[in-house]
């Protein structure tokens, strides 16, 4: 049994446990310069619902971090406490933390020592070869003090491409910036489908709907009902929405739900009739989801990441395909950063 919160009582850093505080993390949430979709609490709670749904023992140690007891920044980390130790073994799921604005550079490069040293010794404690986090586009050119501080302590960088549209263009820019075929492609599919977008509060008949197709197009079920709940509560608290296609006879043929903070878009989950790929559905979705997304007033909409051939570990073709379809929408590709450190090294304080 791995007793991670004596890791906190020992740290100099003074916070509280979103489980035990979310009004504080959705408040502190609210005051980022920028708002990314994986830092908001049902994003969280999404994620550890569907880890929960595979298996292990999960456990969720999301923290606002505090200054003079007042918030200063949210660092998000949950962690699976049973498994193996191989190195691929996917058991710590952790972000950098993201700061205010008016936090002191000071406290900033304190806390971030603190955190990524909690990080490594909860990775001893589970007994893993290696940790991983992952440091993505959050509204910043410049590479963040996590990842500095992660490299001077021995951590090796990997690079992934994380795909992009800018919603600051016009409509007919970011067309523009569309893959030519599917131009064309948005524009019949627009004629051939009844597009529909459901929002908050949400239509639990609809929900389902789409839960059961998805579940018909991959052929089982593939994750818990409860995290099927939360997105649709996400989807109700306007965190969200869906994007339905209907044919004639008013079936769904596809849909994707996409989840959105007051700054960026995520695309979530998609599902689409297998026996209507040859016709355009997840072109329209895309492009119905760009257009709610600009109305929102979101600034980015994070499609996903764009792996490749020479990719490590390999990419499958399924993989590389769905990569291509998503590179098709995008404006812009920024790098994001996969920084490993082994666990047999010691923990060493940045300069």
């Amino acid at each position: 049994m791995v007793t991670w919160r004596h890791l906190f009582a020992q740290s100099g850093l003074d916070i509280v446990f979103r489980a035990d505080d979310p009004t504080s993390w959705n408040e502190t949430h609210a005051r980022l310069l920028f708002r990314p979709v994986d830092y908001m609490s049902s994003a969280l709670d999404y994620h550890l619902a569907y880890h929960r749904g595979h298996g292990g023992d999960w456990h969720e140690a999301s923290c606002v971090l505090l200054l003079d007891n007042a918030p200063v920044g949210l660092w998000p980390l949950t962690f699976n406490c049973v498994g193996g130790a191989d190195q691929n073994d996917q058991r710590m799921l952790v972000m950098p933390p993201l700061f205010i604005d008016t936090c002191p550079a000071g406290t900033v490069k304190t806390y971030t020592a603190e955190c990524l040293s909690i990080a490594h010794r909860l990775a001893v404690e589970l007994g893993l070869a290696q940790w991983s986090s992952e440091s993505r586009y959050v509204g910043r050119r410049d590479i963040d003090r996590w990842h500095t501080v992660a490299m001077e302590q021995g951590a090796v960088c990997k690079v992934q491409h994380d795909l992009f549209v800018d919603l600051a263009l016009t409509l007919p820019e970011i067309k523009s910036c569309f893959r030519r075929s599917y131009r064309s492609l948005v524009t019949s599919g627009s004629r051939l489908w009844r597009v529909e977008v459901v929002g908050a509060p949400g239509d639990a008949a609809v929900w389902d709907e789409f839960r059961q197709l998805h579940a018909t197009v991959a052929g089982r079920v593939t994750r818990s009902l409860e995290s099927w709940q939360l997105q649709h509560e996400a989807l109700a608290n306007d965190e969200g929405f869906l994007v339905v296609l209907r044919d004639e006879d008013e079936r769904m043929v596809g849909a994707g739900y996409f989840m959105c903070s007051s700054d960026e878009g995520l695309y979530a989950v998609g599902a689409y009739d297998r026996s209507l790929f040859s016709k355009p559905l997840g072109h329209v979705v895309q492009y119905r989801a760009i257009t709610e997304l600009k109305q929102r007033g979101c600034r980015w909409y994070r499609i996903g990441t764009h792996c490749f051939p020479g990719d490590q570990p390999t990419p499958s073709a399924k993989e590389l395909s769905i990569a291509s379809f998503k590179e098709g929408f995008a404006s812009h590709a920024f790098p994001g950063f996969v920084l490993t450190r082994a666990t047999d090294e010691c923990v060493r304080q940045a300069e």
